[in-house]
């Protein structure tokens, strides 16, 4: 009678796989160490000191909560998980030695050879100073060190803005290589993960007392930077000092942030009001309120309406680039007769409306926004296309020009009747 085989158990299981990782991880670091060197340098390598490579080597990212605040445990696995396959799809391009590997694999065998140049002595085998002599060129090459850190960067600024939010809390990441813990071999790529609350604010303005929170963004590798404006940024010429003041916003002002970009996720349109505060554009209206020009990813789409109370900025309200408040707003009902409520009938007063393939295409409807200095909207469409959430529901074109009364007159003339 035929005996049923055994299956094996887990411990094999994981001894079959961590050999197999190895033999991978190995004939990566021949492919990398000898087209860094130029010729078949892994050759000369002795079995036990490929064994000492391989001990000593750079393990894959690890995730950790950051030790003085708690990460809940859903934004942990999911910020790895994000990261993770970032990683091993992103291309890192090392030109200089014919190299294209996956950040990833930069991350673990790069930086493994990185290391090999001071895991090897001159003593420990007789072709050590040749190996040593090939590697150096590689080895003291700071340039793709200094790029993976960049890239690193742009990832971790991303992912981490992507769940950031005023209101809720602040997330960034840091990166550093660690020795393994004690009883554990290598070294550690570690990310931590922070996770920092808002500071939040009452401001009295005009009688009335509002919560506000502070205006900042957290950043990869150094965490939260507070914007801090001088008077003199804001045109404030005879003010008793010239010191920064702490920027706050309303929460009236974030929810009407959200309601008119209401194309792209709250934490990139949040983001890129700390962009805007950052490099500030400051403009004062004819009433004298003051604005500081709102962009997305350098493109023109609003203005904060803002106030200095008690040495602090304030901002009170999000202003969409059309809006009647703002200087583009005024030329636009000057030039067609568009009022408040005719704007909210036609939506366009968000950005929704504008995140539309016919829009910017039509030539009299390029005309009415250019000339009242709204044609930063119309750009945007191929801008942000990819990363929009919501997009027109209906023919912004064609409703305007019937709305206008110009679907077959030309323009100078329908806005003359």
């Amino acid at each position: 009678m035929a005996h049923r085989k055994k299956k094996p158990s887990g411990h094999q299981l994981q001894a079959i796989a961590n050999a197999h990782y190895k033999n991978e991880f190995l004939s990566k670091i021949k492919s990398f160490v000898n087209s860094c060197c130029g010729e078949d340098i892994y050759a000369l390598l002795p079995p036990k000191i490929i064994e000492r490579i391989y001990i000593l080597r750079f393990h894959s990212l690890s995730f950790v909560s950051a030790a003085d605040n708690m990460v809940p445990n859903i934004a942990l696995k999911s910020q790895k998980q994000v990261i993770s396959d970032w990683l091993k799809n992103f291309t890192f391009d090392l030109p200089k030695y014919g190299i294209k590997v996956s950040l990833n694999d930069y991350l673990t065998v790069g930086l493994t050879v990185f290391s090999m140049y001071h895991i090897i002595h001159d003593n420990d085998f007789a072709s050590a100073p040749k190996v040593r002599t090939a590697l150096r060129n590689y080895c003291d090459d700071d340039e793709h060190y200094n790029r993976l850190n960049d890239e690193l960067f742009l990832i971790f600024l991303t992912i981490g803005s992507s769940i950031c939010n005023l209101e809720i809390g602040f997330y960034w990441l840091n990166f550093e290589p660690k020795l393994a813990e004690k009883g554990k071999t290598g070294i550690n790529n570690l990310v931590e993960i922070h996770l920092q609350m808002p500071e939040s604010f009452r401001i009295k303005i005009n009688g009335t007392v509002r919560p506000a929170i502070r205006l900042g963004w957290a950043l990869p590798f150094t965490g939260l930077d507070w914007i801090m404006m001088k008077p003199s940024s804001l045109g404030i010429r005879d003010a008793l000092s010239d010191d920064p003041m702490k920027v706050f916003i309303q929460s009236h002002a974030l929810l009407r942030l959200t309601e008119r970009i209401d194309s792209i996720e709250t934490s990139v349109a949040q983001y890129n009001m700390y962009d805007s505060f950052l490099n500030a554009n400051v403009f004062y209206d004819s009433n004298h309120n003051l604005l500081i020009e709102y962009r997305i990813f350098g493109t023109k789409a609003g203005y904060f309406r803002v106030d200095v109370v008690d040495g602090i900025v304030a901002v009170r309200t999000f202003l969409f680039l059309t809006q009647s408040g703002t200087p583009e707003g005024v030329l636009l009902w000057k030039n067609t007769g568009l009022k408040m409520l005719d704007k909210k009938y036609l939506a366009i007063d968000k950005l929704s409306t504008f995140i539309s393939s016919d829009i910017n295409k039509n030539e009299q409807i390029n005309k009415i926004f250019s000339d009242a200095g709204c044609q930063s909207l119309l750009e945007l469409y191929d801008k942000i296309d990819q990363i929009c959430t919501k997009h027109s529901s209906q023919s912004t074109c064609s409703l305007m020009l019937d709305y206008l009364g110009c679907a077959n007159t030309p323009i100078s003339e329908a806005i003359l009747e």
